[in-house]
């Protein structure tokens, strides 16, 4: 059994000192840290880990590399996985070179002012949002439960259960669907919570050390649960 860990810049560990404070063009994708919660748990219980988590990927993206996964692992795994904002969108790029640029990600943030700032005047709707990344996550619980895997799903953006504003039948269907099976820190995402709790954050807002220290004690308990073991004392 191991760990593995899905998600964007949060999971993957920007900003943790044994990262570049950064992400910039060229960088080994394949060093992610050891200093994020998923990767502490692993740790704490002497197991193998390994992060798919991508700095700015949205929710396709974490779902293309969450059913891969199953398909090639099954339930060999312990999935730990954090749903990013659902205004990212991904789409696949035909001039890939690299296994780690298949996909790229539309986001309001502009990294490329003409595409993106096309997209969001033209085609950006919450209504889309919400649709697509309540379908994402469906899809992920159906497959990860069809397989009987273990998993630890959390999310960072509270629109996912919006009801209020843009929230057709299908999009009231799907949150009623996942609504169990998602979890937060007793109400708060990774964000607020570490906020919440006076946490120190990078500069590029990212929660530093002490709060993956904190969240990693958080969950513990739950993955020691799931996989059927004894939490071990410090």
């Amino acid at each position: 059994m191991k760990i593995a860990s899905f998600g964007d810049s949060f999971i993957f560990g920007s900003e943790l000192r044994d990262l570049p404070d950064k992400f910039l063009p060229g960088y080994n994708l394949y060093e992610t840290s050891n200093l994020t919660y998923p990767a502490l748990i692993a740790k704490k219980l002497s197991l193998e880990y390994q992060c798919f988590a991508y700095p700015g990927a949205g929710n396709q993206r974490i779902l293309n590399d969450v059913l891969s996964c199953i398909h090639k692992n099954k339930n060999q795994i312990l999935y730990i996985i954090n749903w990013t904002w659902i205004n990212r969108f991904d789409y696949y790029n035909i001039n890939s070179e690299h296994n780690f640029d298949i996909w790229l990600t539309v986001r309001p943030s502009l990294d490329n002012p003409v595409k993106d700032d096309f997209y969001y005047k033209n085609f950006h709707s919450e209504m889309l949002d919400k649709t697509l990344s309540l379908g994402h996550i469906y899809q992920a619980v159906c497959a990860l439960e069809q397989n009987s895997c273990q998993y630890v799903m959390t999310y960072i953006d509270n629109l996912i259960f919006d009801s209020q504003w843009h929230a057709t039948d299908n999009i009231l269907f799907l949150q009623n669907q996942i609504k169990d099976k998602l979890v937060n820190y007793n109400g708060k995402n990774f964000l607020d919570w570490s906020a919440d709790n006076g946490f120190k954050f990078g500069k590029y807002g990212h929660p530093l050390e002490q709060a993956h220290e904190k969240a990693a004690e958080f969950w513990l308990p739950k993955v020691c649960t799931l996989l059927n073991i004894a939490t071990k004392e410090n």
